[in-house]
């Protein structure tokens, strides 16, 4: 399943981005930048269903650039806000070891053919993960539904501000969103916001997956028993690593006439060719999902 370098791979990679349009982007969209992109809790009357068959893979359900920017270069900076040292699951070094081997991988790679009209197209280098902060300043347990976006900006100030930089902001064990993992909630999110400079950050929200009730963010996904434990935190982590990368600044970037991104369209797929499944990078072997492409309409990684 894993997208294959060949000339004819390039060759459609390049024919899709010069001929995709762009999205119509106002002063008013201007102003409701950014959203709140979520990921969804896992749908079990969805679950199966592989978007690249059928209608849903004509080209006509591609992503569509915004007008706005893409992380070029792509970063991590990964925050453990106030854990503590607590740690039940081994979230910690797993996410770490994740984010240290990504970079370079075929999976990502797939995100290569996406432009910004500025900057050009985006890279996939490897040693993405810049940076790692145990942040345990916190006095009492954070609030992340209210505080998320401060402790982002802190983050860009302890590491340095980066355009293309995703500033992952882990929640603590029992100290998630309330609306993660509960039904109509979702696993993860990703926005941006502004610093004093009027720069936009782009950062993630990312609960403790494990603390997810029966599966509902992807525990045993892919690999039954233990070694499908923290499938969910590869998969949802994963996830919004690639929307921010292609959408730092939702959705100004690329996304669908819907306002899917390139995640969104290809979550929680369990068959067919765009289904989720393992990648063996150099710090370890993962669980992902797949990504959209526009080269083949469909998902691939």
């Amino acid at each position: 399943m894993l997208l294959r370098s060949s000339i004819l791979a390039l060759a459609l990679v390049l024919a899709a981005t010069l001929a995709v349009p762009v999205r119509a982007t106002t002063d008013q969209d201007l102003k409701a930048f950014p959203t709140k992109v979520v990921m969804p809790l896992l749908d079990r009357t969805m679950e199966g269903k592989d978007p690249t068959q059928g209608a849903t893979a004509a080209s006509s359900n591609n992503l569509v650039y915004g007008g706005g920017s893409i992380q070029k270069v792509p970063k991590v900076y990964l925050v453990f806000w106030c854990w503590n040292g607590v740690d039940p699951a081994g979230e910690a070094p797993y996410l770490q070891n994740f984010f240290n081997g990504v970079g370079g991988s075929a999976w990502i790679g797939t995100q290569t053919q996406y432009t910004e009209t500025a900057r050009g197209a985006i890279t996939n280098p490897t040693g993405q993960l810049k940076g790692v902060w145990f942040d345990n300043s916190c006095t009492v347990p954070p609030v992340p539904d209210v505080q998320i976006d401060s402790e982002a900006l802190r983050a860009a100030q302890h590491f340095g501000y980066d355009q293309d930089a995703n500033y992952i902001i882990a929640t603590p064990h029992n100290h998630n969103d309330a609306q993660f993992g509960v039904p109509g909630g979702y696993c993860a999110w990703h926005s941006a916001t502004r610093d004093t400079l009027n720069r936009w950050v782009a950062y993630t929200d990312l609960p403790y997956i494990p603390d997810a009730a029966l599966g509902v963010c992807g525990q045993n996904f892919v690999n039954s028993g233990a070694a499908g434990n923290l499938d969910g935190v590869s998969m949802v982590a994963g996830h919004e690593y690639a929307e921010a990368i292609t959408d730092p600044v939702p959705t100004s970037g690329w996304a669908d006439s819907s306002g899917q991104e390139n995640a969104d369209k290809c979550a929680w797929i369990s068959s067919g060719s765009g289904k989720a499944h393992n990648i063996a990078l150099s710090t370890g072997t993962f669980a992902i999902q797949t990504l959209w492409s526009n080269a083949v309409s469909g998902c691939a990684g």
